[in-house]
């Protein structure tokens, strides 16, 4: 995605204006010649092109939200990722899980369900920064992106969308900070553990990790408790 741009629930939205458009395309077509065969395979190409980019567009978002799917996800995460790696800026990861999806869809419908789903992506990009980036996970579940936001700032962010979370819902979060060499796969390892263990505490609830990811001991071995979940994830907040 372009420098400026950002997801939102209606598909990715531009701070930059376009320097193309059809008044753009008709000039090239005069001035690729006299010929009118000529000038109007131009507008043709011109016009598959946009179409091609409205279509990749679309591989990369999710349809109910107009957030990024997990391929959009994929591509976001990879390049944030190598752009801290570059500046040597902090970076942070969340996993968000509605509470109780499953009931609310069977008491209220998948319409309904569906709706909530909408309008929790909604309230929570209202609560992010441009550069920060919301997925859909799956499901009910949603990833979060904060770039430039050490793990402390994370979870004043993770609080806002607790605190935002429409109709009377709660989520479960994991939130963990990149410690600066991890790959993608043990970074959203992380977070998909501290979001199993905010699951299993409280609701709503907010399960935090740290530091190194080497050589730790296995997730089913950890007693019960938050603050031995921190202490083996690398001492808790940093």
């Amino acid at each position: 995605m372009p420098e400026g741009a950002r997801w939102t629930p209606n598909g990715p939205a531009m701070a930059r204006a376009d320097t193309g458009g059809k008044r753009f395309r008709r000039l090239r077509a005069r001035r690729a010649g006299s010929n009118p065969a000529v000038a109007r395979l131009v507008l043709e190409i011109e016009a598959l092109t946009e179409e091609l980019g409205v279509l990749a567009r679309l591989a990369r978002t999710d349809p109910l939200t107009g957030l990024a799917n997990r391929r959009g996800w994929d591509e976001q995460l990879a390049r944030e990722l190598a752009r801290a790696r570059r500046s040597g800026e902090a970076l942070s990861v969340a996993l968000l899980d509605l509470d109780d999806f499953k009931a609310f869809n069977d008491a209220h419908g998948h319409q309904a369900g569906d709706r909530l789903l909408l309008e929790a992506a909604t309230a929570w990009n209202g609560q992010l920064r441009d550069v920060d980036i919301l997925c859909r996970w799956g499901g009910d579940e949603f990833a979060l992106l904060l770039p430039a936001c050490p793990r402390t700032q994370a979870d004043e962010v993770i609080a806002r969308l607790q605190g935002a979370t429409p109709r009377d819902q709660s989520c479960a979060a994991g939130v963990v900070g990149w410690d600066g060499r991890e790959i993608a796969e043990d970074l959203l390892g992380r977070a998909d553990r501290a979001l199993f263990h905010a699951k299993g505490v409280h609701r709503p609830s907010l399960s935090l990790a740290s530091g190194l990811s080497s050589q730790r001991q296995p997730f089913s071995s950890v007693q019960p408790g938050l603050a031995e979940f921190l202490a083996w994830e690398g001492g808790g907040p940093a």
